[in-house]
C-alpha cells in the first residue's frame, strides 16, 4: 500500500521526524549509514533540501524557447558598505553584492562567489550580523567585483535568468539589468498583491510550508528556491491554462499569500 504517496513531501518528513524522536541516540546512529547525504539534509535542514523539478508537458509555455540546461536562477546576498558620511556624522552606506549564487534548472549550485570588500568599509549592525552571519573580515579572501561581473556576463550568454527582486541584485553587482532585459524573468512579474510585491520567503512558506530565512540568509538556498518557485509553481500554474502560458506576467493578484517579514 502506497500510503506515503497520498501525503505531501513535507508531511512525510514530519512523520519520519516523529518516529526518529522516539529512538535513543545510539539507535539513531544505526540508521545514519542508510541515509544518503541528500536524505540527511532533507531531515535536518529542510530549507536546504530541494527536490527535483516537477515534469511539465512539452510544448507548453514561453520558457520552451530555452533548453532546460539554459535555464538558471540567481540570488545575491548583500552587505552595507560605507561610501561616506551623512551631515550628522553617521556613515552613509550603500548595499553592495557580498555573495552571489547561481542554480541550475535541476537545483544544483553551479556558480558561487564571495566578493572582496575592505573590512574598514563593511558596516554591520547587530541585526545584519544575525541575519547574514557576516563579519568585518568575511570578504578579505573574496574575488574582485570586476572579475565576478565578467564571469556572470559570460555565464548569462544564451540563458534564461530567473530571479526575484532582480533590480536590486543587478544594482548591488553594479551591472546593468538592461543588458540582459530579454533574458531575465523576475517572479515579481507574476506573483503580486494589491499591496505590492511578494518576497521569496513569503512565497516559499505559502507553497512549501518551509521558512527558508528563519536562520541565516543563504544565497544558495534562495537561488534554489527561486528555481523551485519557477518550475514547480509558476510553470505548473501557467500550463494549466494553455493560452495563458505564452504570457510571462499575471492577470490575477495573489492576495491570499501572507507576508512574512
Amino acid at each position: 500500500m502506497n500510503w506515503a504517496g497520498e501525503i505531501t513531501e513535507e508531511e512525510l518528513i514530519g512523520f519520519i521526524k516523529v518516529i526518529l524522536a522516539n529512538f535513543r541516540g545510539d539507535e539513531v546512529q544505526c540508521f545514519k549509514s542508510t541515509f544518503t547525504s541528500e536524505a540527511r539534509i532533507q531531515l535536518l535542514h529542510p530549507e536546504k533540501a530541494v527536490s527535483r523539478p516537477r515534469p511539465v508537458p512539452a510544448g507548453v509555455g514561453w520558457w520552451n524557447a530555452y533548453r532546460r540546461s539554459d535555464i538558471i536562477s540567481m540570488d545575491c546576498e548583500m552587505v552595507a558598505c560605507i561610501v561616506g558620511s551623512k551631515a550628522n556624522g553617521s556613515p552613509r552606506c550603500v548595499q553592495k553584492a557580498a555573495v552571489v549564487s547561481v542554480s541550475s534548472y535541476d537545483r544544483k549550485i553551479i556558480f558561487k562567489r564571495t566578493i572582496y570588500h575592505e573590512p574598514k568599509n563593511v558596516y554591520l549592525t547587530p541585526t545584519a550580523k544575525r541575519l547574514t552571519g557576516f563579519s568585518q573580515n568575511s570578504f578579505v579572501n573574496g574575488i574582485p567585483l570586476e572579475t565576478v561581473q565578467k564571469e556572470l556576463t559570460d555565464l548569462f550568454q544564451g540563458k534564461l535568468i530567473v530571479m526575484i527582486g532582480s533590480g536590486s541584485d543587478f544594482s548591488a553587482l553594479n551591472m546593468n539589468k538592461g543588458d540582459f532585459k530579454e533574458q531575465v524573468f523576475d517572479l515579481h512579474e507574476y506573483f503580486k498583491k494589491d499591496t505590492g510585491k511578494i518576497g521569496l520567503r513569503s512565497l516559499v512558506m505559502h507553497y512549501f510550508q518551509i521558512d527558508i530565512q528563519k536562520k541565516i540568509h543563504d544565497p544558495d538556498v534562495d537561488a534554489m528556491y527561486t528555481m523551485r518557485m519557477f518550475t514547480d509553481i509558476y510553470m505548473i500554474q501557467k500550463q494549466q491554462v494553455p493560452q495563458d502560458a505564452q504570457i510571462r506576467g499575471s492577470v490575477r493578484l495573489f492576495n491570499e499569500i501572507k507576508t512574512i517579514k
